[in-house]
């Protein structure tokens, strides 16, 4: 076994693409072992993406972008403007509230912080916020994307897990985090603003301009109640759900805002090929690799050892939450959970954790990788439209890297904060 930690963590040093790191990894081990033929390599791969649930994945990445280019995007953003935006830092609200508006359609996090950054960064640099806050706020508000429902990366947790979970139970669960790491990063964003003078709007709250804005916004709140209506209802499979928001987002970019031609469709489809190429090709190689520990037995084996330190579930979710953490620092968030849900999700039910309240903390820690040098996806994005190098942004990630930890292990401590609502809706016991 140690072959295969030996590979991945030498090919992710020389810069290797994480999903290579996984497939040489697990290529090395069956070298070494001479336990099984290389054949079982294209065999995991293929039945690591053989799923229909995995097909709702391209479906929610193209309604996200088709969302951005019909123009239902401006839409969201007036209505938070007329939310949020008579606040100080009002534009550094105005970007999180959107956000958290576009999380309910795209549920991923790298591509709304490329859509919300470029709207949103260069504003903020005209209006005289620091290009690094700027960069960091956004970067820390794309977060929301994998936890405000629909999100793609509970339907992977739901999937690696072995679908065990209830993906509509993990979407309810994601709903009272995705907000409130929303409201912190306003509160940290107000404090800031403060201390640093940053402009305050001229503009007064107005009850008629909130109803005229969510009036125009109502396109864009129609395919998130298709998204998350259509799965809690029953209506719709998750994939089913995704297919009918991008048909709807398609239908009303042709004929109602008419922003969506032809060559703009099919630009968004290569981008969602893209995009859903790498994740699929990333969970192809890592089955390889979660393969070989779940027949090295190394789930129990940690188990075991753990149990033998402490028995108590608050140890263990604390360590996982830590431990999760600091992977952030080296390896992207979804090779992460591909790699170490099969081995974490197991010892979590020895220790009496709730199957979708550790999936929920697992999603949530891995998703702070999105900041955190030198992975940082979003950030790196984020840096690249606000004109600077990411090393000149990491100290401000700073208070935004520990509110996201802290609120983190506070949903670890408190289940009763996050899973009151799948409870409610029958989702969970």
């Amino acid at each position: 076994m140690i072959f295969l930690f030996i590979a991945f963590f030498v090919t992710i040093l020389l810069g290797v693409p994480v999903a290579f790191c996984l497939g040489l990894a697990a290529l090395a081990f069956l070298l070494f072992s001479g336990q099984e033929s290389l054949l079982i390599i294209p065999t995991l791969m293929f039945s690591g993406i053989d799923s229909f649930p995995l097909m709702a994945i391209p479906f929610f990445i193209m309604a996200g972008d088709l969302a951005e280019r019909s123009g239902i995007l401006p839409n969201l953003v007036k209505l938070a403007k007329a939310l949020v935006g008579h606040w100080r830092a009002g534009l550094a609200h105005v970007s999180i509230v959107t956000e958290m508006f576009l999380s309910g359609v795209t549920g991923t996090a790298v591509g709304d912080a490329a859509a919300i950054g470029s709207i949103f960064i260069p504003s903020m640099k005209r209006e005289g916020y620091d290009a690094r806050f700027a960069a960091v706020l956004t970067a820390s508000a794309s977060i929301m994307g994998p936890l405000i429902p629909p999100s793609v990366g509970m339907l992977i947790y739901s999937f690696v897990q072995g679908g065990t979970v209830s993906v509509a139970a993990l979407f309810l669960a994601g709903i009272v985090p995705g907000v409130l790491v929303g409201i912190g990063l306003m509160v940290i964003s107000y404090i800031l603003a403060k201390r640093r003078n940053y402009p305050v709007s001229g503009e007064k709250f107005s009850l008629l301009n909130v109803i005229r804005s969510f009036r125009g916004a109502m396109l864009g709140i129609v395919a998130m109640l298709i998204i998350l209506g259509g799965i809690l209802t029953g209506v719709f499979t998750p994939t089913e759900a995704g297919a009918a928001a991008t048909a709807y987002v398609l239908i009303v970019g042709t004929i109602v805002t008419r922003k969506l031609s032809l060559p703009a469709v099919m630009d968004s489809i290569f981008t969602t090929a893209v995009t859903s190429s790498a994740i699929l090709l990333l969970m192809a190689t890592a089955k390889v690799c979660a393969w070989i520990l779940t027949s090295g037995q190394i789930p129990q084996k940690a188990g075991i050892l753990l149990m033998s330190l402490s028995s108590s579930p608050f140890f263990f979710i604390t360590l996982v939450v830590l431990f999760l953490n600091f992977l952030g620092f080296f390896i992207e968030a979804i090779a992460i959970m591909i790699m170490f849900v099969p081995v974490f999700a197991p010892i979590a039910a020895s220790y009496g954790i709730e199957a979708h309240h550790f999936g929920l903390v697992f999603v949530m820690a891995i998703q702070i990788a999105l900041l955190t040098p030198p992975v940082a996806l979003s950030l790196f994005v984020t840096c690249r439209i606000a004109g600077i190098k990411p090393d000149e942004a990491f100290k401000e990630i700073v208070p935004f890297w520990s509110f996201l930890t802290l609120l983190t292990l506070a949903v670890a401590y408190w289940p009763d904060l996050t899973m009151w609502l799948p409870r409610l809706l029958g989702y969970v016991r």
